[in-house]
């Protein structure tokens, strides 16, 4: 079934709660930005999302938006991408707009607040001991992206010398997530490397409203 029917099925006020709540989570799974986990526990700010049929709805509200958004960048994507192919013969996407395409965001009005909760929540969570990390080569990388991390969480907006600096780092956290890939399990080395490049990539795209495409009015991705 498609989100609309998912969302009309949260707010049918002649279902159970149960039934409502289980319509929230299958929408997540078709519209997670953070992954079905990430997103679901994002969503949980807003109250019992399993439960109270208020919470439901705020939550979905909160999906909402972020869809909306996404969907109006896609379409600007195209549109933009269209012009490229016929104009300037550019038949593949440039790296930046790759990068863009694939970055995990959480488009539309709530980006900061969604983006700097996540990265509060996973600062949080258990860390490998240093000998740990010393085995696993993530010592380096682990000051480096903390660093900026406590910088971005110490103050309530963007900042954009740490998504540049965290910017810098994404490729050697990439690599060191694939080469620990098949460990990532609980706490351990493997799973930091992930958290480490989930932070980075969540501050670096936490930029505050883009810039407008002048032809259109609307955000450049």
């Amino acid at each position: 079934m498609s989100f609309t029917v998912h969302a009309r099925r949260v707010r049918d006020e002649r279902l159970s709660p149960a039934r409502r709540g289980a319509a929230l989570s299958s929408a997540v799974v078709l519209y997670c930005p953070f992954g079905y986990t990430w997103t679901h526990a994002y969503l949980s700010l807003f109250g019992d999302t399993r439960r109270d049929p208020r919470a439901m709805v705020t939550a979905l509200e909160v999906l909402e938006r972020s869809r909306t958004a996404r969907t109006a960048e896609w379409a600007e994507f195209s549109r933009r991408r269209t012009a490229e192919k016929r104009e300037a013969h550019r038949r593949a996407p440039s790296a930046a707009d790759r990068a863009w395409a694939a970055a995990p965001r959480w488009p539309g009005p709530d980006l900061h607040h969604a983006h700097r909760v996540t990265v509060l929540r996973w600062s949080c969570l258990p860390t490998p001991t240093a000998a740990e990390l010393r085995r696993a080569g993530l010592t380096e990388l682990e000051r480096a992206v903390m660093t900026q991390v406590d910088a971005y969480l110490a103050t309530d907006r963007p900042n954009p010398a740490a998504a540049a600096a965290l910017g810098g780092l994404l490729p050697r956290l990439r690599e060191a997530a694939a080469r620990t890939r098949e460990e990532r399990t609980g706490s351990g080395p493997a799973a930091r490397a992930d958290r480490l490049r989930m932070m980075a990539e969540l501050v670096h795209w936490d930029r505050g409203p883009e810039p407008a495409d002048p032809a259109t009015g609307s955000a450049r991705p």
